[in-house]
């Protein structure tokens, strides 16, 4: 009973010191953000000279079954429309894997510029939140001094009214 009692906590305490090691070395792993631009830079490079050698294969290519089909030699021609279909389709990869990379950069640029936007939305509404309090606060003592006007005005004059019905 002790036994697996013992080899139970144990095996607790080994997944929780793993997770924890994961999460420490994951955070030290995780780029910062001039890192990131860097990073995405460098791929957006890289995937525009993908972009470009997979453009030239399928000209290759596409020029290649041209010449095997208008020679009539049919087993070339069947080799290279195969690789013409597979140059198109190593194409059509590359420029989604780019597309998708630069919706992340824009993604990344509107989230930090709507950080910014909601930061000084923020200022703006605490701002005119404070004049409002004051505007309040003001209104507030005038109303005050107001309301002690009226009474001493209405204080003067039903003071002599008591007197008049007594007498």
């Amino acid at each position: 009973m002790w036994g697996k009692i013992v080899c139970l906590c144990t095996g607790v305490m080994g997944v929780c010191c793993t997770a924890l090691l994961v999460a420490v070395v994951a955070r030290k792993l995780e780029f910062n953000k001039a890192e990131k631009h860097v990073h995405n830079f460098m791929m957006d490079i890289q995937y525009a000279k993908e972009m470009k050698e997979s453009a030239a294969r399928v000209l290759q290519e596409a020029w290649m079954f041209y010449k095997h089909t208008r020679r009539k030699d049919r087993g070339a021609a069947r080799r290279h429309q195969r690789r013409l279909l597979a140059a198109i389709n190593r194409f059509r990869q590359v420029r989604l894997k780019h597309r998708k990379l630069r919706e992340q950069v824009n993604s990344m640029v509107d989230i930090s510029k709507m950080h910014m936007i909601l930061c000084d939305l923020q200022l703006g509404l605490s701002s005119s939140h404070q004049a409002l309090e004051k505007r309040m606060d003001a209104l507030a003592g005038k109303l005050d001094t107001l309301t002690e006007l009226l009474s001493t005005a209405l204080g003067s004059r039903q003071l002599p009214e008591p007197s008049q019905e007594a007498t």
